[in-house]
């Protein structure tokens, strides 16, 4: 598994990698993880000696010596991409624990807000993918290399209904929305249903 596969990818582009570059080096990471059996993360992953252990494991699998150098290039890129950025999700109903995804623990900032699990999210996708479940948009082929990654991540029972500490379902519980569709679902008080603001969408968009 990889944190922020995403996010990473997105990171890489903007700072100049092609977009087919890019994707490879998620790839590599995700070969890591599963040859080495790790998690690939902002703990494992938090400073050169973690990458040089990494490395150094890794140079005594049977993986090709040229696949082996791109692999650890790729981590040195994970390196920087985690010790420069710092994602923050501000969306109402969006996510911010890896076998379990716990939320709902509240913490005061200006307004009660609630613990988002960034994990989750990024499970969500993995699971949904990056297409809007109502209207379909997909960021990266409607805008190019800007849009790599992006979409909402929507609470099919929004967080403030729930007031206390629950296990996320990232499968039954999230799916993946445009930022317009997320607004247009909790345009009312009570949430509108994902099936409801699609058959809304067709209709006006037949």
């Amino acid at each position: 598994m990889v944190q922020n596969e995403y996010e990473y990818i997105e990171f890489l582009v903007q700072n100049g990698l092609q977009i087919n570059s890019a994707y490879s080096y998620g790839i590599y990471l995700e070969t890591i993880s599963k040859t080495l059996d790790i998690i690939i993360n902002d703990s494992t992953i938090s400073s050169k000696k973690d990458v040089d252990i990494v490395i150094e494991k890794l140079s005594k699998t049977d993986l090709a010596e040229n696949y082996k150098n791109n692999c650890g290039t790729a981590l040195r890129k994970y390196l920087k991409f985690i010790t420069e950025t710092n994602f923050i999700y501000k969306s109402l109903d969006e996510i911010e624990n890896p076998n379990q995804y716990t939320e709902g623990a509240k913490k005061v900032i200006t307004v009660n807000a609630y613990e988002r699990d960034r994990k989750a999210r990024n499970k969500c996708i993995e699971i949904h993918g990056l297409n809007c479940a109502v209207c379909n948009i997909n960021f990266e082929t409607t805008y190019g290399s800007i849009g790599i990654g992006f979409i909402h991540v929507h609470h099919i029972k929004p967080l403030s209904e729930i007031n206390e500490s629950y296990v996320v379902s990232p499968e039954k519980d999230l799916i993946s929305v445009c930022p317009n569709c997320h607004a247009m679902l909790h345009r009312k008080k009570d949430t509108i249903s994902i099936n409801s603001l699609k058959e809304m969408y067709n209709e006006n968009n037949a």
